[in-house]
This record gives structure tokens, C-alpha cells and sequence, in this order.
């Protein structure tokens, strides 16, 4: 006879309202939804109940009969960080909702004639971006599939190949050629393949063939003799003299000139070469992995790569995909950055937003993982929650963002209204952090723009004027419509004409007269 399983509980909800004819029937809706449903009409019982262990999603009304809502706010917050908290409140209070925002609110919510409908839709979106924050700290605890080296943290399978090879190529002393744009880790893939063999314990050095002038390039490689030139005091190691029988990794060996690939193809044919200004020779038992981001066969074509050394360095040719082409491992590496930095800078920065990871997997990524690597970097520095929120990221990195979403089907994201953010001055990309919350993606438009204006400009004395409001708006229609003048002015419902008093002389001008775009 088979055990029967326990029964799972329901997600729960902790409704915190004075007005008990309100709250009732905020509790019969979540009900129906499936949501297990606590109410509190004080801030004493609703403290007491999460005390107790609530889990879950807090309905917050910010206007309590026995305690400010924002100091019950804060207290949930010390007490249970995971919990999604969001604010309700029935007045025009932007200061006290900016304010709970910035302090980690998941969402506000007006009480209007759609309460109901609001309050499902935060809800729902509340728990799914707790469930994708498990998912994030779920991969991050399991063992990453790596080589034997730690350095390499992926579980793509676009990265198989790659995993494979590392093992194969650990214990051989063939010559590997590491392929791929730049920022891919070639670097770390060549540590990989060093410390996974019996080479481990020598030295790996790396040397960037594209950081050193030419001059500088071969010394740095062979060492010199004292009196090999001037300032030449004393005899100099090389690098592969270093190496001694461990790795030496020259990237982009591409940027090497033809006399210094001739000398390398020396080292790779017999092990041997003399230092700079000597004749005495040097043996050296150091494996060469090189690495470029060129085309290393086009260069031979075009006489500019030694042939002998291309073949003699791509006995196995290693490709690493771009980050856009293992967007899976985009949370595993964002979760190890995040760890690293937060080290390094003595901070207690656990985790990243859901809408920081969405954004993460819009974007085209031209730096690939070092780029990466660098805007969490950034971002922890600047962070000053536990938590790497979208005002955390560089304004370089928001500009960067697609206009659109990526792929068909996908649903709107909140960076469509980046050009909206960065056109009116001041600082607007604050504004990002009330805009892309989840359930905005299911709010009408004047709701998402009272939101992200109201992120945007939180001083009163930073107040953008009516007529920077309408001009940022009419460029951002122009812009999402290709510059069409005559599908902007539908979309705006407003004349042609109207349109472009409206721009400006200067600005009508540039969009009218450019008679390549569709009008």
C-alpha cells in the first residue's frame, strides 16, 4: 500500500486592513484565487503574526489605526526579507509610496473601482518572483557541472562541448587555439586546462600579446641578457623560462608580429630559444595555450599569420559561444559575481531583483561574461539594500537596452520606456526601479507612466516642466514607430500639423525632412 503524500499548503497571504467590510472582501477574492488568506486589522497583530512564521505575501494598508504602515513596513522587512511586501493606500501619498518603494516594496496599489483586479495581479506576480528567486538560489547551491577546475560555472549545453574538451585536453600536450569574441573566458578555459591535469602545480602564465608593444613583447617572452640594451642592468627571466613545465597562455596571439611568431614556433617545435642579446640556450618544457578573437585563417590568407605556426597552435581549436548564445547560465554567473564583489567590497549584498535578471536576459551582451562581470561589479558598489535593484545599474547599461522585446511573443518590458527616462533631464533613471515591476505589465498606460514618473522625480525641486513632459513623450512615440510622422500623429490622436508645432521648428524639421523614413 503507497503512503499518501502531504498535502501541499496553499500560498498565503497576510492582509493587513482596519476597514473590515474592505478587507472581507479582499479576502474572498484571494480565496477564490486559491491563496490561503490571513487578515490583521492592527499593526500589532500583523507584527505578531509574521513573528510567528508568516510566509509569504503581506498586503500592507499604510494607514493603520494603532501604527504608521511604513514602520510596520520596516519592522516586516528586518523580520522576514524574503516576504513580498506591498503597499495599499486610498490617498495621494507619492512621498510615504516612493519611500517604501525605495526600501524594497514589491508594489503599491491605489484603492480604486479596480482594487480587486489589482490586488490579484500583485499578488500573483508577488509569488512568481518569489518562486524565480528559489530558482536563482537553487541552481546557485547545486554543483555547477564543471571541469575539475572550479573556475568554469556554466550548466548550458552549448557549453558541453567545451566541458568535454577541457577533460580530453587536461593530460595531452597538444597545442589548443581558444577561439571567440572577446570577454568569453578564454582565459578561464585555458586555467581550466591546466588545472585539471598533471600540470596543476606549475605556473600559469598569461601574457597579452595585444597589451605590449612588439619591442617590449619578445624580452617579456625570452628574457634577456644583461647588456642586452640599454638599461639592460642585469640578465631578465622570460615568460617562458618562467613557465618552467607548466602553461603559458598568449592571448590574442593574433596582434603578434611575423619575426615573433617565428621565434615562438621555435619554442613550440623544440622547446628552445635564447634569451634576448645571448647565445646560450634555454630549454623550456612550458605548454603553449593560445587564444584569439580573429580570424587566425583569414590572417594566413592574407600573409599577415605565419601557416607553420597556425597549424602547429590549432592542433585543437576550442570555440566558446557569446553569452547570447548561453543566456541559461546568466543567473548562475550573475549569483557567482554577485558573491565575488560582494566580498571583495566587505558588503552583504545577497541577490539581484527578478526584473534585474530579466533585463540581464534582453540584452545583447557585446562584452559577453567580462561585461557582465563588470555591471554587477558596479552595481554592488552602489547598492545599498541586500539586493542589486535596477537603480543599482549603470545609465550606459539602461541605454543599452533593445527598444523592443527579444523574440516573438515575448511580453512588454519595462525598458521600452527607456527613451522616455533619459530624454527628460535629471536623474529619470531612478524611475526604472517603480517601472518594471511585474504586475505594471498588466496596468493600463497612465498607470505605468504615474509610476515611473513618480520614481523618476522624487525632489520637488527636480520637477520636469509640462513642456519637457511632452516633448520626451512625442520622441518616444516617434522612436518606437520608426519616425513615421503620420502613424505618430494617429497615435497621439493630434493633426499632422499640430505634430510638428509641437516638436519644434528645429526638431520638425530634422523628422520631416529626412525623406527616406515613411511619412
Amino acid at each position: 500500500m503507497s503512503t499518501p503524500r502531504a498535502a501541499v499548503a496553499p500560498p498565503a497571504v497576510l492582509l493587513v486592513e482596519d476597514n473590515t467590510d474592505l478587507s472581507e472582501r479582499m479576502a474572498a477574492v484571494l480565496r477564490d484565487e486559491g491563496y490561503q488568506v490571513t487578515t490583521a486589522q492592527t499593526a500589532r497583530r500583523a507584527e505578531a503574526t509574521v513573528r510567528a512564521g508568516f510566509r509569504g505575501v503581506v498586503l500592507l494598508d499604510i494607514h493603520l489605526p494603532d501604527a504608521s504602515g511604513l514602520d510596520l513596513f520596516h519592522s516586516i522587512r528586518a523580520l522576514t526579507p524574503r516576504n513580498r511586501v506591498a503597499i495599499m493606500t486610498a490617498f495621494d501619498d507619492l512621498d510615504n509610496v516612493i519611500s517604501a518603494t525605495r526600501a524594497g516594496a514589491f508594489d503599491f496599489i491605489t484603492k480604486g473601482a479596480d482594487l480587486h483586479e489589482r490586488v490579484r495581479i500583485t499578488v500573483r506576480n508577488a509569488f512568481d518572483a518569489m518562486a524565480r528567486e528559489d530558482e536563482v538560489a537553487q541552481l546557485t547551491s547545486t554543483v555547477v557541472r564543471t571541469t575539475r577546475s572550479t573556475r568554469l560555472i556554466t550548466q548550458a549545453r552549448q557549453m558541453d562541448e567545451v566541458l568535454a574538451a577541457i577533460d580530453r585536453l587536461a593530460a595531452s600536450k597538444v597545442g589548443v587555439l581558444v577561439t571567440g569574441p572577446s570577454g568569453t573566458g578564454k582565459e578561464v578555459v585555458a586555467h581550466c586546462i591546466h588545472e585539471s591535469g598533471p600540470r596543476a602545480t606549475a605556473p600559469f602564465i598569461a601574457v597579452n600579446c595585444a597589451g605590449i608593444p612588439d619591442t617590449l613583447l619578445e624580452s617579456e617572452l625570452f628574457g634577456y641578457e644583461r647588456g642586452a640594451f640599454t638599461g639592460a642592468a642585469q640578465r631578465r627571466q622570460g615568460k617562458f623560462e618562467a613557465a618552467q613545465d607548466g602553461t603559458i597562455f598568449l592571448d590574442e596571439i593574433g596582434e603578434m608580429s611575423l619575426p615573433l611568431q617565428a621565434k615562438v614556433l621555435r619554442v613550440l617545435q623544440d622547446g628552445r630559444f635564447e634569451r634576448l642579446g645571448g647565445n646560450q640556450v634555454v630549454q623550456s618544457e612550458a605548454r603553449i595555450i593560445a587564444a584569439t578573437n580573429r580570424d587566425l585563417l583569414s590572417m594566413v590568407r592574407a600573409g599577415t599569420f605565419r601557416e607553420d605556426l597556425y597549424y602547429r597552435l590549432a592542433v585543437f581549436t576550442l570555440r566558446l559561444p557569446p553569452l547570447t548564445e548561453r543566456r541559461g547560465d546568466i543567473p548562475l554567473l550573475v549569483a557567482h559575481f554577485v558573491a565575488q564583489a560582494s566580498r571583495g567590497e566587505g558588503r552583504d549584498i545577497r541577490t539581484v531583483a527578478p526584473e534585474v535578471l530579466r533585463l540581464f536576459d534582453l540584452h545583447q551582451w557585446p562584452g559577453n561574461v567580462r561585461q557582465l562581470q563588470n555591471v554587477v561589479a558596479r552595481a554592488v558598489v552602489v547598492c545599498t539594500t541586500d539586493s542589486v535593484a535596477l537603480r543599482d545599474l549603470p545609465e550606459s547599461f539602461m541605454q543599452e537596452l533593445p527598444a523592443s522585446p527579444a523574440g516573438a511573443g515575448s511580453r512588454p518590458v519595462a525598458p521600452a520606456l527607456a527613451p522616455l527616462a533619459f530624454s527628460v533631464p535629471g536623474n529619470v533613471v531612478r524611475g526604472l526601479d517603480d517601472l518594471a515591476v511585474p504586475e505594471l505589465w498588466n496596468s493600463s498606460s497612465p498607470d505605468r507612466l504615474d509610476r515611473a514618473l513618480a520614481g523618476a522625480f522624487p525632489d520637488a525641486r527636480q520637477l520636469p516642466t509640462l513642456e519637457e513632459l511632452e516633448g520626451a513623450g512625442i520622441r518616444l512615440v516617434m522612436k518606437r514607430l520608426g519616425h513615421n510622422i503620420q502613424a505618430t500623429a494617429r497615435a497621439l490622436r493630434i493633426g499632422r500639423a499640430t505634430l510638428y508645432r509641437r516638436l519644434g521648428h528645429g526638431e520638425a524639421g530634422g523628422a520631416a525632412g529626412d525623406t527616406s523614413r515613411p511619412v
